[in-house]
């Protein structure tokens, strides 16, 4: 009778261990997925931040937030199953990339106050626009007073 009652706790770990091994842990399974859809955001992310330091279309909010992403993340990607130095390195080209991001940020601030309300770039234009109106205006004088057979082709 002894032999048998330990069999039979026996055979149940046997028989539940191997099930358990054959089915899968929904607490796992989610923890799996998160990391699989972490990775994929992640690779997203990276993605889209060279996209937009290469000079695709991004507006300045979603640069910070790239930047910021990219700051904040600790570690290496790709380059984890290599040597120190060579993750290092990849650690360091990530923070360069932010750095680019963030420069594009200030440019393209800096570009809308210089379109919007520099005092300089208005006095600029102005002149400008004064300096041909007035050689326009002087052409048109001198092509009036040659008369017919004008070079102007309008005749």
């Amino acid at each position: 009778m002894m032999k048998f009652l330990s069999f039979v706790p026996l055979a149940s770990l046997l028989l539940f261990g191997i099930t358990d091994a054959f089915t899968i842990n929904p607490i796992a399974s989610a923890a799996m997925k998160q990391k699989t859809s972490a990775l994929q955001v992640s690779t997203e992310t990276f993605y889209r931040a060279l996209e937009c330091a290469e000079g695709h279309s991004c507006d300045v909010s979603e640069l910070d937030k790239l930047a910021s992403e990219l700051e904040q993340f600790v570690g290496c990607t790709y380059e984890e199953d290599s040597s120190k130095e060579v993750c290092e390195k990849e650690i360091q080209d990530r923070m360069d990339l932010a750095e680019i991001l963030r420069l594009k940020v200030e440019l393209k601030l800096r570009l809308d106050y210089l379109k919007s309300g520099n005092l300089f770039a208005d006095d600029v234009r102005k002149d400008h626009d004064l300096e041909e109106r007035k050689k326009f205006k002087e052409t048109l004088l001198a092509n009036r007073d040659k008369g017919a057979g004008s070079d102007l082709g309008l005749w």
